[in-house]
């Protein structure tokens, strides 16, 4: 009992400085997303190039979530989910803001305000998101492999 609770405690501590370094990049990667979007929220100003420059981001967040997939545990992964949701709903307001093609027929109708304030939203929820991830990721770097 004793060697079997000393191998959960060697796999736990083995498995802590991936998961952390994956989990710190996702962090990273959403830090950078969210700060992309609020410059233009809080200016006002959409620009092609901009939105571009989101677009990309978030397909290196969405990397970031991957690795997380992989390096585990499940409750860590499936906490990124809300986090990807909010990060893709804000590309795709932008995509529409600057009439990207593409877009959306419902969000080609709505009006900038809409769209501006839709995008606002869904920096709020990806903070919330990355919160909840946050803890999940503690806990799961908490863990000592104890059953």
């Amino acid at each position: 009992m004793q060697a079997d609770q000393q191998r959960r405690f060697e796999h736990a501590r083995d498995r802590r400085e991936p998961r952390s370094q994956a989990y710190a990049d996702l962090i990273a990667q959403t830090q950078k997303v969210g700060t992309l979007i609020n410059v233009m929220n809080r200016a006002e100003v959409y620009t092609t190039d901009g939105v571009r420059e989101v677009m990309e981001q978030v397909t290196q967040l969405l990397r970031c979530r991957a690795r997380v997939s992989v390096e585990g545990p499940i409750a860590v992964a499936d906490s990124t989910e809300d986090l990807v949701e909010a990060a893709s709903d804000c590309r795709d307001v932008l995509a529409a803001l600057v009439s990207l093609p593409g877009t959306s027929l419902e969000m080609q109708a709505m009006s900038r305000a809409e769209l501006v304030g839709r995008c606002r939203e869904g920096v709020e929820s990806l903070a919330a998101s990355l919160s909840v991830f946050v803890g999940e990721a503690r806990e799961a770097l908490d863990d000592n492999g104890a059953p």
